[in-house]
């Protein structure tokens, strides 16, 4: 037996293992994420996003003989796991207990492991719905590596070990899980299907950054709502700007597609104009600065 055929059905998961696993999984998560130099790298990504919970879910599932028994180890796994993260941070976040005020979404997803694993554990019958029922997870893993793919292109290698290990898990699922070489073949042109769809959708000609322009309706240098403005960006491979009308938050948007320098010049149609230099730097900093502004003449605006 290979080690993934044993790590996806051939591990007797007991009540014991169960329960060291979820303690385990939520203080080795909590602690990482008390570490500061670890802070906002791949190490820590795991308190965020859903990588390794679905590799240890679909563990769990694989290695349970009944749909009902994976519904419930799943469950309790993630109603143990999941506010152990948030314990083991208390003495250390500047939040105290109030860490815990980010848990109710968490749990509201922890509840929804039940119906999930208990459809889930189809998987282990093998046939092609086994992978039809996969596929959500397929997808979400790989949005998830291709979503911190966006980020190492602008400042690796920062998070490139989850981007690794989210595909690297979508194929050991696909191996793992089925012995029939027509069902992995499937499983293999699904995965790169799927990373290739969220490569274009989350990575592909998509901003690092979308900020709006001086958000602070109070500041002399913000633009001023009741003038209709047209806008030129001095590099558009830097930033370029478009104007939100629907979307939340509305008004002037600058998208930051590099790190660089440019000038952002806001022509009204009462004759003001406003030029900011804006600056787009590491860890995603974003800084505008009001250049130059020259306001309408009585003539232009009509008193």
């Amino acid at each position: 037996m290979t080690y993934t055929k044993k790590l996806f059905g051939g591990i007797d998961m007991t009540w014991k293992r169960l329960l060291i696993l979820s303690v385990a999984a939520g203080v080795i998560s909590g602690g990482l994420l008390c570490i500061p130099f670890l802070e906002d790298t791949s190490f820590t990504d795991n308190g965020a996003s859903y990588e390794w919970w679905i590799f240890l879910a679909i563990i769990i599932i694989t290695n349970c003989k009944k749909p009902l028994e994976a519904a419930c180890k799943t469950f309790v796994f993630f109603l143990i796991s999941q506010p152990l993260i948030y314990l083991v941070q208390v003495p250390f976040c500047w939040l105290h207990w109030g860490i815990f005020s980010y848990y109710p979404p968490w749990f509201l997803q922890t509840l929804l492991t039940f119906p999930g694993a208990f459809l889930g554990w189809f998987v282990t019958k093998k046939k092609w719905y086994s992978l039809l029922i996969l596929s959500p997870m397929l997808a979400l893993l790989a949005l998830t590596g291709m979503g911190y793919l966006h980020g190492v292109l602008y400042q690796p290698p920062w998070h490139l070990l989850t981007v690794i290990f989210c595909a690297a898990v979508m194929f050991v699922l696909v191996f793992g899980i089925f012995e029939d070489k027509k069902l992995r073949a499937a499983g293999c042109i699904l995965n790169v299907a799927l990373l290739g769809v969220f490569f274009f959708m989350s990575v592909y000609g998509q901003p690092h950054a979308v900020s709006n322009i001086c958000p602070k309706a109070d500041s002399d240098a913000a633009l001023d709502p009741n003038v209709n403005y047209t806008a030129v960006s001095s590099d558009e491979d830097v930033v370029r700007l478009h104007y939100e009308e629907k979307g939340i938050p509305q008004g002037w948007q600058a998208e930051f597609y590099k790190r660089g320098t440019a000038q952002l010049t806001f022509t009204g149609d009462d004759g003001s104009v406003l030029v900011y230099d804006v600056s787009f730097g590491d860890n995603f900093d974003i800084n505008f600065k009001l250049a130059e502004k020259k306001t309408a003449s009585p003539e232009q605006t009509g008193e």
